[in-house]
């Protein structure tokens, strides 16, 4: 067994195992570490100004990271996650693939699954070319059409790969300036989050070689990489990603502008 074959059939119960224990542990502290603190009655307001307020709550950050971080702004939000990780992860055609696999009714997704290479993308725009495959799956002809310039996955992995190096700069400039602080969590993060888009890139060009056995390491090293993200999130800052941004915007918004009315 190789390390692909352990990263596709042996990793992922054990995978799956740990991510459900650190989201009930999660969970759990919010349960029972909850404490009520005595606040102000509320003030009434207007639905409609209450819907609005719920709004511009998840608005106001990038709001203000336009207006005030400008750099962070482009670098962390709109190329590291809006542009890179996201689609890459839900989007890309092999993971879409993969997840379909493991999770049937993603196949809902298939019809907008992104071209992995700017190959693709370029005949997909260019080539007045029907293919011809007897396979269900069309790699060329997407719903995306001309689209698939940008949205592909090399296009996507550079974009991504440039967002988050840029996250790993700021904050080293930040620490040398004394800036802010820099925990453990967000270097863990960071590099990690680098070294799964870099060993991606790698496998999807069979780079360092296309030998089939360095071609499986380093695709099997891409995937135990990913799995250990999955199965560390609920400890880490990737929690804030599928919970704890979602979570905390609400409360910040019940608390500060429900409960006590400041909008």
């Amino acid at each position: 067994m190789d390390l692909l074959d352990f990263a596709i059939y042996v990793a992922p119960p054990l995978v799956v195992a740990i991510f459900l224990f650190g989201v009930g542990y999660r969970i759990g502290r919010y349960i029972f570490f909850w404490r009520r603190k005595p606040s102000a009655l509320r003030r009434q307001r207007p639905l409609l100004k209450l819907f609005i307020g719920l709004i511009k709550t998840f608005l106001d950050p990038l709001i203000q990271g336009f207006k005030y971080r400008k750099g962070d702004f482009l670098g962390g939000l709109v190329a590291l996650h809006i542009l890179g990780v996201i689609p890459l992860i839900f989007l890309l055609g092999q993971h879409v693939a993969m997840f379909s696999y493991w999770i049937p009714f993603y196949l809902a997704l298939r019809p907008l699954a992104i071209p992995s290479s700017i190959t693709s993308s370029s005949l997909t725009a260019l080539a007045n070319v029907v293919p011809s495959s007897d396979m269900s799956w069309t790699f060329v002809n997407t719903v995306w059409g001309p689209l698939t310039v940008i949205l592909n996955g090399d296009l996507l992995a550079i974009l991504a790969i440039i967002g988050v190096s840029y996250k790993i700069g700021d904050k080293i400039v930040r620490l040398v300036h004394k800036l802010g602080n820099a925990r453990i969590g967000d270097w863990y993060a960071l590099v990690l989050l680098l070294a799964i888009l870099v060993s991606g890139f790698m496998a999807t060009h069979h780079l360092p070689s296309g030998e089939t056995g360095t071609y499986r390491t380093v695709l099997g090293i891409h995937i135990l990489l990913a799995e250990l993200l999955v199965a560390t999130l609920p400890f880490t800052k990737f929690w804030h990603f599928v919970f704890g941004y979602w979570y905390g915007k609400l409360h910040e918004w019940y608390d500060l502008k429900y409960n006590r009315g400041a909008l």
